[in-house]
């Protein structure tokens, strides 16, 4: 079948909210200007009581030196200032909407960009007319006056002999403004009222910075200095000034009932504050990215406010809070998201959006290559940036994501984030035009940089702890150790070696007769980007190896990552590029194209493509913003559960093997299951949902029993969408029809084996295929009751190769009990997987010692210490007549004693009955010798027993010596 794209798209986002600035309000009327996209000019919105915010249309370019006013509402009146200029000069005319009517009144402005007598510039709203700018000849020089235009009315001269204006603060009766006034130019902000033209002086600047705050309120007009405001009555500013000492010291701007400013933290980030202007209210931080703030011609503070979880607003403050009012509080509109660049890592999709916020956001898609085709998760925010918008740079590895922040004037910044947190030390950089990132692993970066120019080595960083160091050129990043080529001596070889960063090691991984390009590893693959000097081909090889496969290089240089090698090819006709993706594992490695490199969007825009150098995965960008993902690689299982043997015979019990695969695509498959060289079974079919489940009774294919014993199985899977082959997978199986039997041993007597309380415990298989064993004991006690009761099966070993412990011993689970039976049992793994029953008992008891408070000495009798005895002593008597006395409860009785050449006789008496006599002589001496054996019955019940000693058949043989009593439970 022909290969088949298993491909998704994600739809141009336009759920980004572009910034909005020079917002103005007027009651419950709200304009501000915004930029829609990355490629169009700006334009006015208009919202009344938070409703539907309504485009005004495109506004003219304000970029001078000055403030212009672009958009602006006062008393009913949206006033907005348009060119019809499509390249965007100053405005050239003013139109005034009436908001109550929807009439509109259209002003014009005499703008010619010459700055000569005539030229006229917007400066602001002024009620239901304008401020403008308009310049004259003096004589000797051009100079400026400041005009008040309305509709159908004269033109009125506010100010005039001035160098420029700038408006600062306006409503239908006075302005704040900002003006050079002659002789000396010096700067002054003057509050003019529109009535009678009367002015007041608020500040005089050296420069034409503004000082720390100003007041522009409905009643009054001021200038703060630390927590100190002085200010004017604007229905009488020339009655003098009067101060007011505010509740916090370093506000910015005031409104009738609120302070605000901002506070900058040493990370370079601000926040914004707000309290109720008398103070009654504490000061509290709003929370989220401000753009713009504002005092309207009614008093109200108005802010632009962009908070992580909720839509960007514009929102009404009162008395230092945001207002919950119905109406104070404007959606701003969104619009189509400007991705500046794209990276893949581990199935993750990453963008970086500029236009949503003052500071940029970089968003995750996850990827992923199912039954039904590619697909990718709806984008999530992973971050928002902590130093103002992202540049081109852009790079994700390990969970970890890179970016380059910031920019002239002031520092750019390395960073790198992790979940949405700043990870390690951010690198500063000067000019980020002038670096390049080379190679990133998640916790190291490679840069090209101005040193790099000048000698060719690169700048390694580490995050962590921002140690840096220079490598050579075309070194590169991977498993933690970066590798670098290094000639061997005055040879033509080239040794590429690798340094751990941890430890410092360096090892030498591979050695090529040509000098290496730059240089890509993933695990144990290496690509030389090219071999040789001035050539177009590069080298695929592995560790440990001098000789590879040529990699075409002539038209871009190849992308190694994980299992896939991506390679370019160029159109017949030399124009388009295609990126290809070569499978490194599967049964076949041949190159599918994926898609055609996209061009920039400028020459100064990063690529719109990216590869995923961890999985299988390629990204492209149209020119309408919709981004393509193409899964690049071949099936593979992403689970498998394959039994290591089964038991055809029949008991109900693993009677079949059935392994199981799970693909992350539909495959067809085959089963191939040998005996050695000879194929004893093959199986196959398809799985539409990729998982792969055959099922072996244990037949041959003629449909005869296959015999016991290990085969070999390889799986073969193929897309039957794409026709890609997968990875072939193989194991062994192994086939058992009898269930696994073993044995265990032990000596009925604990003393029969050593002196202390341990006991040797044995086993061993019984069948074949044993692979391991489970041993278990139990012990009969004696209730609360005084019964005697058989305990729970314990498992002692489990899964144990060995055949043998000694139970007593250091890692036995308990210490043995005199006086107590000690049952051991064992059971058999094989091979197949099987587990096999418990077996018969092996049952030891462990003796009552001759000291034991049990046991009743009537007579003479001599307690000696022997180190082979039991427990280390004997009980001896040569006297007629003496007797040990104990209850024995159980079933069976044991007599253990030492017998020497001086051993005598003695009697046992059962409940009052002589039961036997024992003779203790012998020629050699033995210890621990069970010298009687009593069936006390098949039940445990209570017995009196006596051990008499008797006469000696000779006066050298009639001494008894006792080692212990054991009585079986």
């Amino acid at each position: 079948m022909a290969p088949t794209e298993v491909s998704t798209t994600l739809a141009a986002r336009t759920t980004s909210v572009p910034a909005a600035d020079e917002i103005s309000g007027s009651g419950q009327a709200v304009v501000w200007r915004q930029k829609t996209s990355a490629d169009t000019l700006a334009h006015g919105w208009l919202a009344v009581s938070g409703g539907t915010p309504q485009d005004l249309g495109r506004l003219a370019d304000t970029d001078e030196s000055v403030n212009v006013d672009a958009v602006s509402v006062q008393d009913g009146l949206a006033a907005v200032a348009t060119s019809a200029n499509p390249n965007g000069d100053l405005a050239d005319h003013v139109t005034l909407r009436h908001l109550d009517s929807g009439e509109e009144d259209v002003l014009p402005i005499t703008y010619d960009s010459s700055g000569a007598a005539g030229d006229e510039r917007y400066r602001g709203q002024a009620g239901n007319g304008i401020l403008v700018q308009q310049s004259y000849d003096d004589g000797s020089a051009y100079r400026v006056r400041l005009l008040l235009r309305t509709p159908g009315g004269e033109d009125r001269t506010l100010l005039s002999d001035d160098e420029q204006y700038e408006i600062l603060a306006s409503d239908a009766h006075g302005a704040l403004v900002l003006r050079r006034t002659a002789p000396g130019w010096d700067h002054r902000i003057v509050y003019v009222d529109f009535a009678d033209g009367a002015t007041v002086t608020v500040a005089e600047p050296t420069t034409d910075e503004l000082p720390q705050g100003l007041e522009f309120t409905p009643s009054h007009v001021g200038v703060i200095d630390g927590s100190t405001l002085t200010e004017w009555r604007r229905s009488a500013p020339g009655d003098g000034s009067s101060t007011v000492d505010l509740p916090v010291g370093g506000a910015h701007w005031i409104s009738d009932d609120t302070l605000a400013w901002y506070h900058f933290d040493t990370d370079g980030t601000s926040e914004l504050f707000a309290m109720a202007r008398d103070g009654s209210t504490a000061a509290q931080d709003l929370g989220g990215t401000f753009t713009d703030l504002s005092v309207g011609d009614d008093g109200k503070m108005r802010v632009t406010l962009y908070r992580p979880d909720t839509d960007a607003a514009i929102q009404t403050l009162a008395d230092g809070r945001v207002s919950t009012a119905a109406g104070d509080a404007t959606t701003i509109p969104a619009g189509p998201a400007r991705l500046d660049a794209l990276a893949l890592s581990h199935g993750a999709l990453y963008t970086a959006d500029d236009s949503s916020r003052q500071r940029g956001v970089l968003l995750r898609s996850n990827l992923s290559a199912g039954p039904a085709g590619a697909a990718a998760s709806t984008p999530s925010r992973v971050l928002a940036y902590s130093d103002g918008l992202v540049h081109q740079t852009l790079a994700a590895a390990g969970g970890r994501v890179l970016v380059v922040q910031g920019g002239p004037p002031a520092l750019a910044h390395l960073q790198v984030y992790e979940n949405g947190k700043l990870v390690g030390t951010q690198l500063d950089l000067s000019d980020p035009s002038d670096v390049n990132v080379v190679d990133f692993d998640g916790a190291h970066v490679l840069l090209t940089d101005k040193t790099t120019a000048s000698d060719g080595t690169l700048l390694l960083d580490t995050f962590a702890d921002d140690a840096r160091q220079r490598v050579p050129a075309g070194s590169a990043l991977d498993g933690g150790a970066v590798y670098s080529s290094v000639r061997n001596g005055t040879t033509s070889t080239w040794a590429i070696r690798r340094t751990d960063l941890t430890t410092g090691t360096a090892t030498t991984v591979a050695t090529v007769s040509c000098l290496p390009g730059g240089l890509q590893v993933r695990g144990s693959r290496i690509l030389l980007t090219t071999c040789g000097a001035a050539s177009t081909t590069g080298l695929l090889l592995k560790a440990g190896s001098s000789t590879g496969t040529a990699v075409d290089a002539s038209v871009h240089t190849p992308i190694l990552g994980t299992d896939v090698l991506y390679t370019f090819t160029k159109s017949s006709d030399g124009g388009a590029v295609t990126l290809n993706a070569q499978p490194l594992v599967g049964t076949t490695t041949a190159a599918q194209p994926l898609f055609a490199l996209p061009a920039k969007a400028n020459s100064a825009a990063a690529d719109r493509w990216a590869v995923d150098r961890d999985a299988p995965w390629a990204a492209w960008m149209d020119d309408a913003g919709v981004t393509h993902v193409t899964w690049a690689g071949v099936p593979t299982a992403a689970s498998a559960a394959a039994p290591s043997g089964f038991s055809p015979n029949g008991d109900g019990s693993a009677d079949t093997w059935t392994p199981t695969w799970a693909y992350n695509r539909p495959v067809s498959w085959t089963l191939t299951l040998k005996s050695g060289t000879t194929q004893v079974r093959s199986l196959t079919g398809t799985a539409s949902n990729g998982k792969v489940a055959p099922v072996w009774n244990g037949t041959s294919q003629t449909g005869g029993a296959a015999a016991e014993g290990a085969y070999t199985w390889t799986l073969t899977a193929r897309d039957t969408v794409t026709g890609r082959a997968a990875a072939d997978v193989s194991g062994k199986v192994t086939l058992r029809r009898v269930v696994p039997a073993a044995s265990v041993t032990a000596p009925t007597v604990a003393s029969s084996a050593a002196t202390s309380a341990a006991v040797p415990v044995a086993w061993s298989a019984k069948t074949a295929g044993v692979k391991s064993y489970d041993v278990g004991w139990r012990v009969a006690t004696r209730d609360s009751a005084g019964v005697w009761k058989l305990g729970p099966l314990h498992t002692w070993r489990t899964s144990t190769t060995a055949t043998s412990a000694v139970f007593g011993k250091a890692g036995s689970p308990v210490k043995p009990v005199p006086g107590l039976t000690y049952r051991f049992y064992v059971r058999a793994h094989d091979d197949a997987g099987q587990t096999g029953p418990w077996s018969k008992a092996a049952t030891t008891g462990i003796p009552v010692d001759d000291r034991a408070t049990a046991l009743h000495y009537t007579g003479t009798w001599k307690s000696v210490a022997a180190t082979s005895a039991w427990s280390g002593t004997e009980r001896t008597s040569a006297t007629k007549g003496a007797y040990v006395s104990f209850s024995a409860d159980g079933t069976q009785l044991r007599i253990v004693a030492t017998r020497k050449s001086n051993g005598g006789r003695f009697a046992v008496v059962v409940d009052g009955k002589t039961v036997g006599t024992v003779n203790t002589y012998a020629a050699k001496t033995a210890y621990r010798q069970v010298v009687f054996t009593r069936t006390l019955g098949t039940t445990i019940t209570t017995h009196k027993v006596q051990l008499r000693v008797l006469s000696g058949s000779t006066p050298e043989r009639s001494t008894v010596i006792l080692d212990a009593v054991m009585v079986t439970r």
